[in-house]
């Protein structure tokens, strides 16, 4: 039997968005049964079923067998070599009105320490324990 299980019902993870075409984050809708779950795309809002991979398989959660590259991508790693090397007291506290730079660390008052991987004018990517989020800074 798989160790692999389902997440939960309203949380995102990363995988293919066939409609986009691109790898996005998707959000459980509902558990239609132990290993399948209805999920939709957080950009273009398209609804698709998701499955666990069946035991055995090499396949990554969240990935198809479709030739496109890199499906499904881990930031844990790149997490916990950034979280062992800085202590959390170095945070700064996330707020929309704050300008964040790459590489900063946040502490964000749901998420946890996060440490900012990329940024735009209004924008940034901030890699979590668990996922990357994408957060609102530089806000008048």
């Amino acid at each position: 039997m798989s160790n692999l299980t389902l997440p939960p019902v309203a949380k995102s993870f990363y995988m293919f968005c066939k409609k986009c075409d691109a790898d996005r984050y998707h959000m459980v809708l509902a558990h239609t049964s132990s290993t399948t779950a209805k999920t939709e795309c957080e950009i273009c809002k398209s609804k698709k079923s998701y499955s666990l991979p069946k035991a055995g398989s090499t396949r990554k959660p969240g990935s198809t067998n479709s030739t496109k590259t890199s499906r499904a991508k881990s930031h844990t790693g790149e997490y916990e070599n950034r979280i062992q090397n800085q202590q959390a007291k170095d945070a700064i506290p996330y707020s929309t009105k704050t300008t964040f730079v790459e590489k900063q660390k946040i502490q964000h008052p749901k998420f946890g320490i996060g440490f900012v991987q990329k940024t735009a004018a209004d924008r940034i990517d901030v890699i979590f324990a668990d996922e990357v989020k994408i957060l609102i800074h530089n806000k008048v």
